[in-house]
């Protein structure tokens, strides 16, 4: 059965020895520890405060998910955009959809409707893009993304992640190299050794670059941010019943003793609520699992979310 957050509430005031939503202990702030030890633990922020002491952090199988986006290849603009401007004028618009989001030169700019060669409805142009800069399509990341874990394009080739600071260093680095082609991401078309690769960008959005057209459906496996528990019959995203009832409700329970002052009755709970992380990532990570391709693979050699 799927434990709920009335489940772990109950655990929790078990443990204080008390009734449930005393003075001293409030319901409300006991269950938003609650939630916030869950994303502790599936984020990897496992963490004695008392002596250091830290958990592995490996990759737990529960949270992965994978999401599917349409390759759309890039164009160019035919004609200047100015300042918030309404329209985008380039040679053909045909493969992309009626209404999405662009990304030109750092800037993301949605738009609502298209004709043969405008993209109109246009929001979001904050400075001067001339005519040739590059025009590629920005992907909405899942509304339950945390952290991207891989990405695969034409279906076997895994594109490398940058951090979008870094991205304009990259490009700058390699202007002016010739041994292979890529095609402009940030300013005008160069020549370079920049092979294909992607960011994310204020966790809201996925951009590529250097990616060619092959009618190919690119596919991100990501791992899903922990599910927040409001209502008592919200269940907990801890997969195992025994390891959400011996981690989530134990670290609450530590953490308001610790703003209690209550630091004796802390200590012997946060050493049993370790000890009940470690066995649960030693179980998760001693099973194999499947890649995006298929390929079989022990969790150990991943990480978990850091």
């Amino acid at each position: 059965m799927a434990v709920t957050l009335q489940n772990l509430t109950d655990i929790a005031y078990d443990i204080l020895r008390e009734a449930e939503n005393v003075k001293a202990y409030p319901l409300s702030f006991m269950q938003q520890l609650m939630n916030t030890a869950q994303l502790r633990i599936c984020s990897g922020m496992v963490k004695n405060p008392v002596t250091g002491e830290t958990v592995r952090k490996w990759r737990l199988p529960f949270l992965s998910s994978t999401a599917f986006y349409d390759n759309v290849m890039d164009i160019s603009l035919s004609a200047d955009a100015v300042v918030w401007g309404a329209t985008l004028t380039t040679a053909d618009t045909s493969l992309y959809p009626t209404a999405w989001k662009l990304y030109i030169r750092g800037n993301i700019i949605t738009y609502t409707g298209t004709t043969a060669t405008q993209f109109t409805g246009v929001t979001g142009i904050e400075y001067t893009h001339k005519a040739g800069s590059n025009v590629g399509i920005v992907y909405d990341l899942p509304t339950d993304y945390m952290n991207v874990t891989n990405l695969i394009y034409n279906d076997s080739f895994k594109l490398e992640f940058k951090r979008y600071d870094d991205i304009y260093e990259s490009f700058n680095a390699n202007k002016g190299n010739s041994s292979t082609r890529i095609y402009e991401s940030w300013y005008s078309a160069f020549n370079g050794r920049e092979q294909a690769f992607y960011t994310t960008l204020d966790d809201l959005y996925l951009v590529l670059f250097n990616i060619r057209n092959n009618n190919k459906q690119i596919r991100v496996r990501y791992e899903k941010v922990p599910t927040e528990m409001t209502a008592t019959t919200d269940i907990a995203t801890i997969a195992n019943d025994l390891y959400a009832k011996a981690t989530i409700p134990y670290i609450a329970v530590w953490e308001l003793l610790y703003n209690r002052g209550e630091e004796r009755r802390a200590s012997e709970i946060i050493n049993f609520w370790l000890g009940q992380v470690k066995e649960m990532f030693d179980f998760y990570n001693k099973r194999s699992s499947e890649d995006i391709n298929g390929v079989q693979y022990w969790m150990a050699k991943g990480r978990l979310n850091v």
